[in-house]
């Protein structure tokens, strides 16, 4: 089976609502559909997550030189030519997110030529379902208190905040929340970088009182020893995620003890390859994997379930952000039951494309363009 071409689709797909996180609010996503073809007559498909689709459709067809004319399973030989003989790796975070979706299609375009679940390939399955976190939504500490409590309801284990929002009181939040939803759920907040040390250390014992599993990347992602500095000065667990993108970043993580667990995924590292390979190196430290969720389709949550099946070292509460799309891209959403949804056994990363969603998604990008990466003030309007 050889890649025979790949083919690049911008798509902007609105909110159920506006998201709100501690840069400001979102009102949709922007998205490229990669396809990646081959000789069998199959079709993989993967997803890149971005700003700006245009950039993310250049860099692609530039990247697809090394993939056509190879197996979609030469992803090793693949990403060695890449990064060797290019120069994606003076820009490797933004190069490893445009990678993600073609190096994901050629994953899927082996499944189904091969008739097995991508699986196959990151080392057979450890787990048949994979936990995934309650990711409350809405602006005020009431509105989240409620949503919060509904998703404790439907069976959700953890329970994850955003905090760190100019504006926003964090102590009203998290104690809403932790209220709310009682003192069984893991609760963990996800600060996004908005503290300096001094600030995270007093914000994290502040909130300690309510039941913190962990609290998410405090500082700076640049900030490693800071990192470590806030991890050894408070009695919650710390968990690295926008610092750990590459896997020379996860190993100064892992070598400065700066946290208690990593959250990575596929759109960060490049692709489900290096994904599994950095919990491999996250578990020789001790360390477990929460897989991270981006601004996604269910596309990406498939390949996900795929790849953490085969990671021994994975946690509960993983990330799950497809289901704030207002319009799913696939026929058949993934199957969610108290928090927890079964691994695929269909071949490739297991879903079909809604051709018909697919189409309304590029037209929106057409007639609008790509949703703002952050409104500072909130319309209200989804498009």
């Amino acid at each position: 089976m050889r890649i025979t071409a790949v083919t690049t689709t911008p798509l902007a797909v609105p909110f159920v609502q506006p998201y709100h996180w501690r840069s400001g609010v979102q009102r949709g996503a922007n998205l490229v559909l990669f396809g990646v073809e081959t000789d069998a007559g199959v079709t993989g498909y993967g997803e890149s997550i971005c700003e700006e689709p245009a950039a993310v459709e250049s860099y692609g067809a530039l990247m697809a030189r090394a993939f056509v004319g190879r197996s979609p399973g030469d992803v090793e030989a693949i990403l060695g030519d890449l990064w060797r003989d290019g120069r994606w790796r003076f820009t490797p975070r933004f190069s490893q997110q445009v990678l993600s979706g073609l190096e994901v299609a050629c994953w899927d375009a082996l499944g189904k030529g091969l008739g097995v679940p991508a699986s196959t390939f990151f080392g057979g399955r450890v787990a048949s379902e994979i936990d995934f976190m309650g990711f409350p939504q809405g602006d005020t500490p009431e509105e989240l208190a409620r949503h919060a409590a509904e998703l404790a309801a439907e069976g959700h284990r953890v329970i994850y905040v955003k905090v760190g929002r100019a504006g926003r009181d964090d102590e009203d939040i998290v104690a809403a929340v932790r209220e709310a939803v009682g003192p069984e759920p893991l609760l963990r907040i996800d600060a996004n970088e908005a503290w300096d040390v001094p600030t995270a250390v007093d914000s994290i014992r502040r909130l300690q009182p309510y039941g913190l599993d962990w609290v998410e990347q405090p500082v700076a992602a640049g900030n490693v020893s800071g990192l470590a500095r806030v991890r050894r000065s408070v009695g919650v667990k710390i968990a690295a995620d926008q610092a750990v993108h590459t896997t020379a970043e996860l190993r100064a993580v892992l070598e400065q003890e700066a946290a208690d667990a990593v959250v990575i995924g596929s759109h960060e590292s490049g692709g489900l390859w290096r994904l599994r390979q950095m919990a491999y190196l996250a578990e020789a430290h001790g360390i477990p994997l929460n897989r991270h969720g981006c601004i996604e389709s269910a596309i990406s949550t498939f390949a996900g379930l795929q790849v953490a099946a085969c990671i021994p070292n994975l946690t509960l509460g993983n990330q799950l952000m497809h289901h704030l799309l207002a319009e799913s891209l696939v026929r058949v959403p993934p199957e969610l039951a108290a928090g927890r949804s079964p691994v695929p056994d269909e071949p490739g990363l297991g879903f079909e494309l809604d051709d018909e969603a697919i189409a309304r998604a590029r037209e929106r990008h057409v007639r609008q363009g790509p949703y703002a990466a952050v409104d500072p003030v909130d319309t209200g309007e989804l498009g």
